[in-house]
């Protein structure tokens, strides 16, 4: 099983806790993890070796240089477009990889998300937002007409299809032209880009919040979805936005879960 993750080493903890859940639920897997960052090093990562013990890890740097146009803010520095080129520095002989966000905590077995049949598609992903919101979007973005807008927290990477497809000057002039207008820079461009070669999976299942565990509720007074259901049925917890469990002001009912697996 091949994992990305593009990280500054300020969320180095968070991503060890991220490993952990994910070893828990998935020792039968040997994990590669590839980490595209520009300053975390190994021995930063050798302070947590016992945490991720059976996790091959390689770390490799992108060229910021390509982004020098690329729009960035404090919540969205330059490493959230690393994702988008990770074809270009991943070994030429991976077909794919899962990309997990740092602030993911795994609640069970991968391997169906991992193996899933991409049907010609580039991404396999979760969309987090309700049509009217996806609509918006679209337009915002001027993405193909039914366009999914993915969370990109979790992407299964088609990089088979990536290597083949994906025109750099085509993405490079899109943030050109179009940078005034993001919201959140990776998921436009995503949007925008691959729409027509997007797989969607249940975000309940496999990118469930506090957040969408509010929206799901409030509309589905005879259905909720509780502490219970996401113990027996989410696979991947995604602490996305400012709710992180690990500050003092976090409200939700996920806590529990991070916390079985943080650095004490």
């Amino acid at each position: 099983m091949n994992i990305l993750v593009t990280i500054n080493n300020k969320y180095v903890p968070y991503l060890i806790s991220m490993l952990r859940s994910l070893i828990y639920y998935n020792h039968n897997q040997d994990i590669n993890l590839f980490i595209i960052s520009q300053d975390v090093t190994e021995d930063i990562l050798a302070k947590y070796q016992t945490f991720v013990n059976g996790i091959k890890i390689k770390i490799m740097k992108f060229d910021d240089s390509l982004l020098i146009d690329a729009p960035t803010s404090k919540r969205y520095p330059k490493t959230i477009y690393y994702r988008l080129f990770a074809y270009k520095v991943l070994p030429a002989n991976l077909e794919r990889i899962l990309y997990l966000d740092p602030d993911i905590i795994i609640n069970g077995d991968l391997t169906d998300l991992y193996n899933m049949d991409f049907a010609g598609n580039a991404l396999i992903g979760a969309t987090t937002i309700k049509e009217p919101l996806r609509k918006f979007n679209e337009i915002k973005n001027k993405a193909p007409k039914g366009a999914p807008y993915l969370n990109t927290g979790v992407l299964l990477m088609n990089l088979d299809y990536l290597r083949a497809n994906t025109n750099d000057e085509l993405i490079y002039n899109y943030i050109a032209d179009r940078h005034r207008y993001f919201t959140l820079p990776d998921q436009d461009i995503i949007s925008a880009l691959y729409g027509e070669h997007i797989k969607l999976v249940p975000a309940d299942i496999y990118n469930l919040s506090d957040r969408g565990i509010k929206f799901h509720n409030l509309y589905n007074e005879k259905n909720k979805i509780d502490f219970t259901w996401v113990l027996n049925n989410t696979k991947i917890i995604h602490f996305y936005g400012r709710n992180k469990p690990w500050l003092d002001d976090y409200h939700g009912i996920l806590k529990p879960f991070y916390d079985k697996f943080k650095i004490q």
